[in-house]
This record gives structure tokens, C-alpha cells and sequence, in this order.
């Protein structure tokens, strides 16, 4: 499986089978037609500029954009209701953390979360393979929330989005309160990763993406 980081909270990940699931294409417009998408899955975090990638996608892709169940031959979908804000979703609206199986990876993508989650909710995705989380904080998480919830969430591998780059959304933190309450960090600097080139054996290990364009 390729697990792909687009920018911010977008990710493209192929499967084994070679089908292809779009995660988060909100922030990606600009850049959009230098992929070749054509993704057989595309999921939303939230509706934000969705009319903008519309001509480029296939247009047999399934898209979701809510907190439901779905289930095909190569992939399994949760979809989970939570906000921006740590205000019931008063300032800046609703969220949707998406929680697939792929491949007999679990992968947990926590959109643009703003808040704590409940232990209900942690149960649900705790130990996942994969967590994709928010820390660039002002309109998500910030390094320290991130940090202590991927504590609790307990993955293999934590793939930090959403945070300031050296070129790139500059409005956000940049990963050093995230990185210093961590451990265990494996920089990679491309923008891709393979799976069978991990080895799984030691939790909370974060990767440090480069998605220099």
C-alpha cells in the first residue's frame, strides 16, 4: 500500500489492488492538476472548496461526506461526528474522523479536529496502524493536544498534517511543540510511503513527511 501526503490534510493512498482513495482534497486546488487522481474514493472532513476539484476527479468516484458506514470488496469505511472547536463546533463547524481498512490496515485520518475526544470514541480507534492528525493548531489542534491525544489513541505510525512548512501555510505552528513531546521520529524526505517498508515495532513512531512541491 502507498500512503501519499498531498499538503495540509490531504492524502491519496493506493491499495494493493491499485484503487485509489482521496482523503481531504480541501486545500489542494491550486496544485490539483498536476495529478493524475482519478480516485475511486473520496472522502470529506468537511465540504470546503469540493466544487473546485470536481472537473478533475473521475466521475464514477463514490464520495462521502458524512459520518456513515461503507464496505466494499478492497475497503471498509467509519465515519465518526466531531468539530473544529473545542465549542461544539460553534466556531468553525462540524468535522468528520474517518477510521479504514485497507489492505488489513487500519488507518485513522482525524480531518481538522479541534478538541478532545471521549473515551467512547478512543476505543473505537485505538492502536490503529496509521494516525493522521492535525497539529499546526489556530484552526485544529495545536502540538501539545496533538501530542497527548496520539498518547491516548496509541498508533504504530503518527503522520503529523496541517502544520506550518517552510513555504507553505504559514497562518499555522509548525511541528516543534508536536515533535518535542514526542519520540521516536523517522523523517523521510519525500511526500510517499510504502508499507512493507515499515516494520511495525514500536508504537507512537511518527513520520515526518516532506510534501515540497
Amino acid at each position: 500500500m502507498e500512503i501519499k501526503w498531498m499538503g495540509n490534510t490531504s492524502f491519496l493512498i493506493k491499495t494493493s489492488l491499485g484503487k485509489k482513495i482521496l482523503l481531504d482534497p480541501i486545500q489542494i486546488h491550486p496544485l490539483i492538476e498536476k495529478y493524475d487522481f482519478n480516485p475511486d474514493i473520496i472522502t470529506f472532513s468537511h465540504l470546503h472548496n469540493n466544487e473546485i476539484i470536481s472537473d478533475f476527479i473521475n466521475k464514477n468516484s463514490i464520495v462521502i461526506t458524512s459520518p456513515c458506514s461503507f464496505t466494499n470488496e478492497y475497503i471498509s469505511i467509519e465515519g465518526y461526528n466531531t468539530y473544529r472547536d473545542d465549542l461544539n463546533g460553534y466556531k468553525r463547524g462540524e468535522n468528520i474522523i474517518y477510521y479504514f481498512n485497507i489492505d488489513d490496515y487500519k488507518i485513522c485520518h482525524l480531518g481538522s479536529l479541534g478538541h478532545c475526544l471521549d473515551s467512547e470514541l478512543l476505543s473505537k480507534i485505538y492502536g490503529c496502524d496509521f494516525l493522521f492528525i492535525p497539529i499546526g493548531g489556530h484552526f485544529c489542534l495545536d502540538g501539545f493536544q496533538a501530542a497527548k491525544l496520539s498518547k491516548n489513541i496509541n498508533p504504530k505510525y503518527i503522520i503529523p498534517m496541517a502544520y506550518k512548512t517552510s513555504s507553505e501555510y504559514f497562518f499555522l505552528d509548525g511541528p516543534h511543540k508536536f515533535l518535542s513531546s514526542m519520540k521516536n521520529t523517522l523523517l523521510i524526505e519525500k511526500d510517499i510511503i510504502y508499507t512493507d517498508e515499515l516494520l511495525f515495532d514500536e508504537p507512537c513512531t511518527i513520520i515526518i513527511l516532506s510534501n515540497k512541491k
